[in-house]
């Protein structure tokens, strides 16, 4: 289901700081702002950059390695004295071969430069598994990375829709105070005309005090909606905001729940992620098995001696080297074990995150169903307070009931609207829970 909330789409860019005081910022444009500007969002482009890079760093195995080195080395071991005149070729045999001068040779220097080529052909499968592994840690990074991008959207719109409401609820709390301080001043009056007992007075006033409180915490709770939708969106708590009068969500049919739920399990990206990092728990195995397989590779080396830095003595050579690890002190398997061990636990995931995932699917429909229905009930609840708001008071005006039913009837109606505006936000909210419950949560285009 790829519900769309009927709200404005404006702007194709915005920046909200720079935004002037009295432009709107409407909810496609905090989304876009948060996507962009949330710190958990700019964390989780970092590990996909990072697995990126160790993926380039795998497929690096396959490619041959140049190495540079310069040493000299000082010795009076005869071995290699003789092969220092040997490699700078330098062997005089009318001297060399003496007794003396093999088995006494003294101190030698020589200094060597080589440059070496080394060619992997064969490593038993650990670099082809390193790649797999690499690869498949990169496609859960970027799975990841997408549900982030999810994530980050409903909380920009719930916290969008709930700073909306704070303002409406504030205004219908600004309502009660108005009717109640019309109370006041009319009960005054009239008990200055004698027309009604004091007790009337003093309710009305006590009643314009609940009222006047209620809207404190309405104005309080405004604030506190705000500063969570500035967190969400990655704005400094003192940036300006201005919102559009909350409207009423559009209630789009609710599909069938198996349809949604197969949905969710072949689109949810936290389940790919899941299942890639399964696949990448294989490719660690297979990588852990290369360790007891013979490894082959081709060494190319070109070097120059000297005694005293000339280098006039180079030297060409090939080596294949064929190599097995006989033993280990058992590290090896110790490795082999903790690879099974971990792709044993990423396959618990995978199916710990599908149950969850059918669990969200449910929970965000029901919930949604719920918030229709409540939202239609309210709808009447508030067309029949009004009703009843009008009918008490044509009564109280011609002394056929107290004031007291005058505000009860008045407390139903702000009851009943405060009812359907919550109800509507759960019911806007629950549309994009259950996005993003599929995995089908999107951001604005």
């Amino acid at each position: 289901m790829r519900t769309r909330i009927a709200l404005s789409l404006v702007l194709a860019a915005c920046s909200v700081q720079a935004a002037p005081a009295q432009d709107l910022v409407t909810i496609d444009q905090a989304i876009r702002y948060g996507l962009q500007h949330n710190l958990e969002l700019r964390t989780g482009n970092e590990q996909l950059r990072t697995a990126r890079a160790r993926l380039g760093a795998a497929r690096s195995g396959h490619f041959p390695q140049l190495d540079a080195r310069y040493f000299v080395q000082r010795s009076n071991n005869p071995l290699d004295v003789f092969a220092g005149k040997l490699n700078t070729r330098s062997v005089n045999p009318a001297t060399d071969f003496t007794a003396s001068a093999l088995n006494d040779p003294g101190a030698a220097t020589v200094n060597t430069a080589e440059i070496a080529v080394r060619l992997p052909v064969y490593t038993g499968g650990k670099i082809r598994a390193a790649i797999r592994g690499a690869r498949d840690n990169a496609r859960a990074a970027g799975f990841s990375m997408d549900r982030a991008r999810q994530d980050t959207i409903y909380r920009i719109m719930s916290a969008y829709y709930a700073a909306q409401a704070a303002v409406h609820n504030r205004q219908i709390a600004s309502d009660a105070v108005a009717a109640a301080r019309e109370h006041v001043d009319t009960t005054r009056r009239l008990v200055s005309e004698g027309r009604i007992v004091v007790s009337d007075r003093m309710t009305a006033e006590l009643n314009l005090a609940t009222m006047e409180s209620a809207h404190e915490k309405a104005v309080d709770r405004e604030r506190l909606a705000f500063d969570q939708l500035k967190l969400a969106m990655g704005l400094p708590v003192n940036a300006h905001l201005e919102l559009p009068p909350w409207q009423e969500p559009v209630a789009s049919p609710l599909p069938p729940l198996p349809g949604l739920e197969q949905q969710a399990l072949a689109t949810r990206q936290d389940l790919e992620a899941a299942r890639s990092m399964l696949s990448a728990g294989d490719a660690a195995v297979e990588e852990a098995h290369a360790a007891f397989r013979p490894h082959v590779s081709v060494v190319a080396s070109s070097d120059w001696y000297s005694h005293n830095l000339g280098f006039s003595a180079n030297s060409q050579s090939i080596i294949g080297v064929v190599s097995v690890n006989l033993f280990s002190g058992n590290r090896d398997t110790h490795e082999l074990d903790a690879a099974r061990d971990r792709k044993s636990e990423s396959e618990l995931r995978v199916e710990n995150l599908e149950q969850q995932i059918l669990n969200q699917v449910r929970t965000a429909y029901y919930g949604l169903r719920e918030a229709m229905a409540r939202r239609q009930i309210a709808a009447q609840n508030v067309a029949r307070a009004r009703e009843t708001v009008r009918l008490v008071k044509k009564r109280y005006g011609e002394g056929r009931t107290i004031l007291l039913d005058v505000l009860n009837a008045e407390q139903l109606l702000i009851a009943a609207r405060e009812e359907k505006l919550a109800s509507s936000v759960d019911l806007a909210a629950g549309q994009a829970a259950l996005e993003l419950a599929e995995g089908t949560l999107a951001a604005p285009q």
